[in-house]
């Protein structure tokens, strides 16, 4: 509530003005202690609502609750008296611990409450700390399993199964029919549970483990040192890393039904790929092609490759640093020319040496 401001009160030092100021400041003396009176009124209803609320904040339903009741700390049934209007229920588990030291406490289950007075009891089954305390705070809490008590090291001891338990120990070897193995080494019980390496199971093999991931294939398996005859079957690998072996137990490539071409209409090398293909030309300007020696490409001997002058200009058959290029059916050693329309076949018959055929060639 607002309060009127007193005029200017009169003052000895202005006589002049003396008179009428303190008429005016003793006329306003009324409406003034009017208005104070009701402002104070209303701060005395302020304070009151305010009391109020707290003692309804603090009374209200709730769960927890204050109490000054004195008890000491012991299990059993435990009287005390609380806040009224609580909702604490019969069954209900809560602690109550002292607010001034809270390992002082006592934890344990609601046997009666009086909301009218604020009567609780509770049957405390567990307690930390100890003495005789009259400022408690009371809270629900986590039900205790039934028997449950606070060790300490004054009141706790191992069980005695506990302590035979500990100071035992297993000595000697354990039988298979008792869980154990019958032996006092690994190779003994292996084999006593029929579990010997190399008679009853299978000793790890790198091989055999990247293999356990693969699918089976359909139809007979080759064996490592059986003979089957395969049928069907299709055999892949790099260009010239499929091999078999004839009788003598020398490695042949695994060659193809058809020529496969290799089409080069410029200058070029032949490569390890090349084995077993033709190399077909459509060129049209003139062209070489070089057969490396030994060192650059180690082609087996046996090497067939075929060269098919379908282009405009004739091939040079260049043969390569320490390469002796025969010419089949004459003496002639050295580069060869392939007409156009020309065909050669070129066959590896030692290190260096290769023989040279076909229809075109001088």
């Amino acid at each position: 509530m607002p309060i009127t401001a007193l005029p200017t009160p009169p003052s000895r030092t202005d006589a002049a003005n003396f008179s009428a100021r303190a008429d005016a400041f003793l006329g306003a003396l009324p409406t003034f202690g009017s208005e104070a009176n009701a402002l104070a009124v209303e701060v005395n209803g302020y304070a009151t609502n305010a009391a109020a609320s707290a003692a309804t904040a603090v009374n209200a339903p709730g769960t927890s609750a204050t109490s000054t009741t004195s008890l000491a700390i012991s299990t059993g049934s435990k009287s005390l008296t609380v806040q009224t209007g609580k909702a604490f229920v019969v069954g209900q588990w809560v602690t109550i611990t002292s607010t001034a030291t809270p390992t002082n406490w006592m934890h344990g289950q609601i046997t009666a409450y009086t909301s009218g007075t604020g009567a609780l009891v509770v049957n405390v089954a567990m307690v930390g700390g100890s003495g005789t305390i009259a400022a408690w705070a009371v809270a629900l809490s986590a039900p205790s399993v039934s028997g449950n008590a606070v060790l300490t090291t004054s009141t706790y001891a191992d069980p005695a199964w506990l302590t035979a338990l500990a100071g035992s120990k297993i000595t000697g070897t354990v039988a298979i029919a008792n869980g154990g193995t019958g032996a006092a080494d690994a190779a003994t019980a292996r084999s006593n549970l029929g579990l010997a390496i190399g008679s009853d199971v299978q000793g790890y093999s790198a091989n055999l483990a990247s293999w356990s991931g693969r699918s089976v294939p359909s139809g007979a398996v080759v064996g490592t040192t059986d003979s089957q005859t395969l049928s069907n079957k299709t055999i892949s690998g790099a260009a010239t890393g499929s091999t078999v072996n004839d009788a003598g137990g020398s490695a042949w490539s695994i060659g193809f039904r058809e020529v496969p071409q290799n089409v080069q209409s410029a200058s070029y090398q032949l490569v390890a790929p090349d084995n077993g293909k033709h190399i077909y030309s459509l060129n049209s300007a003139a062209q070489t092609i070089t057969v490396p020696p030994n060192g650059t490409v180690g082609f087996p001997l046996g090497t067939t490759i075929t060269i098919i002058n379908n282009g405009g200009s004739a091939i040079t058959i260049a043969q390569g640093s320490s390469v002796t290029l025969c010419q089949a059916g004459t003496t002639s050693t050295g580069n060869r020319t392939l007409a156009v329309r020309g065909l050669a076949t070129l066959i590896k018959v030692e290190t260096n040496v290769w023989f040279v055929s076909g229809t075109g060639i001088s």
